[in-house]
């Protein structure tokens, strides 16, 4: 009888706990989301344990006559989506503060803070997700969104480059917010008192952007690396080399050796490549100048005694000829000796990148945690989370307690469908 009581109130506290983490979220309702159930924890949690398949991509052919018979095929390219399995999250409570919130009926008021730190802790690691792998950039780095045109120019930018329309979001901060106050003619959503989703939103389908206020945007901080690079050595750019990842490992010249760096969350401009629609494979035209293919670096890298930095970056330039262009992003190669420039310019800085992506951007998976092998497991899957209670005890203690559990995955989809926005001039 005890052990059916104590499942019991578990299956009460998951339901309690997902009412409150649900309202918490705001990021977390702007990206694709699944569940992974073939996680294996044996075989690793690096990158690309996990994955998801890639949507295929063709080139439609024209004839005058329809026939085909000297034409190939499209040839089929499945490429499958990778994903980092994050840390777990867990937050676990004395047994003795769940019974007296049942007894006193107040389970919301014990579990909406648990819920709400962990839906932060989650939204603060899927922020930083995001501004690492969102490829391009709108505006200057070095100058504050001050003006409604800035966010604009970011929308404007995923519709050119052939993002999936609808469902498309801008996320500021909330001194942004402050700056454009004075230009709001738009007032949000009338939603319901506590859901932070409705205290966020700001402007709905302002220039295909429903728009949304955050205080979980990531700062990153510049290496001391700013000018002089170059690439120095071709990479490859098919779409088989790059089909599962959409990154791209790159040596670049020039670099003071030794001591040279590239920090994370960095974006590089490569001149000699630009972007183009990725469904009519136009190259993009912005005031009558193209738009420069630009990509993100992943993780903090240094020069070696060549002054050569060999980088990992968000964005891939794929560039091949005719079916076989299905999946290009530029209208060139990236070459040996190309001029690359560094968008963040001042060294040693602070930026806090604010972001613009459609859905399709990144997934945000929930493994799927086993029961443990204990008293009173369980697990509730719901939206695309996974979240597991169970009561255990702490024989040194002499204690009873209740843990929670989350075990995110994050995936990019395109990282050219994530835009970093700064102001102009």
């Amino acid at each position: 009888m005890a052990n059916n009581y104590q499942s019991n109130v578990n299956t009460k506290l998951l339901k309690a706990f997902a009412k409150g983490f649900e309202s918490s979220q705001v990021l977390g309702k702007t990206v694709s989301k699944q569940l992974v159930n073939d996680f294996d924890a044996s075989t690793g949690r690096d990158y690309g344990s996990v994955a998801m398949k890639r949507p295929t991509q063709y080139v439609p052919q024209r004839t005058s006559d329809g026939d085909l018979t000297s034409s190939s095929a499209n040839p089929v390219k499945v490429g499958r989506v990778q994903a980092e399995v994050s840390d777990y999250i867990t937050v676990f409570v004395e047994n003795t503060q769940v019974e007296e919130a049942l007894e006193a009926d107040q389970l919301d008021e014990l579990l909406k803070p648990i819920a709400m730190d962990m839906t932060t802790t989650l939204e603060s690691e899927l922020a930083n997700y995001m501004a690492k792998n969102a490829a391009l950039q709108t505006g200057n780095p070095d100058n504050a969104i001050s003006k409604w045109s800035d966010v604009a120019e970011a929308g404007a930018l995923l519709k050119e480059i052939g993002a999936p329309s609808g469902m498309s979001y801008g996320v500021i901060n909330n001194f942004t917010e402050t700056a454009l106050s004075d230009l709001q003619t738009q007032l949000g959503v009338n939603g319901e008192v506590g859901d932070a989703w409705s205290s966020a939103m700001i402007k709905r389908n302002f220039a295909g952007l429903d728009i949304l206020t955050t205080n979980n945007l990531p700062l990153f901080t510049t290496g001391n690396t700013t000018t002089g690079l170059t690439v120095g050595a071709t990479p490859s750019a098919t779409y088989a080399s790059y089909k599962d990842t959409y990154r791209m490992t790159i040596t670049l010249a020039g670099a003071t050796p030794t001591t040279g760096t590239l920090t994370e969350g960095t974006v590089l401009q490569f001149e000699g490549s630009n972007l183009i629609n990725m469904r009519n494979r136009k190259t993009l035209d912005k005031n009558g100048s193209p738009v420069k293919f630009t990509a993100t670096v992943l993780e903090d890298a240094t020069a070696d005694g060549g002054g050569n930095i060999i980088v990992n970056v968000s964005g891939a330039a794929i560039f091949e000829t005719l079916l076989d262009g299905a999946f290009n992003t530029v209208d060139r190669a990236v070459t040996a000796g190309d001029s690359v420039t560094v968008l963040n310019s001042a060294a040693g800085a602070t930026y806090r990148p604010e972001l613009a992506y459609c859905r399709d951007f990144v997934g945000m998976g929930s493994v799927v945690l086993p029961k443990l092998h204990a008293l009173d497991s369980n697990v509730m899957n719901f939206n695309g989370n996974s979240i597991r209670v169970h009561r255990f005890s702490d024989g040194v203690g002499n204690k009873n307690r209740y843990r929670f559990d989350l075990l995110p995955t994050f995936a990019t989809f395109n990282p050219a469908w994530g835009v970093k926005m700064a102001g102009n001039p």
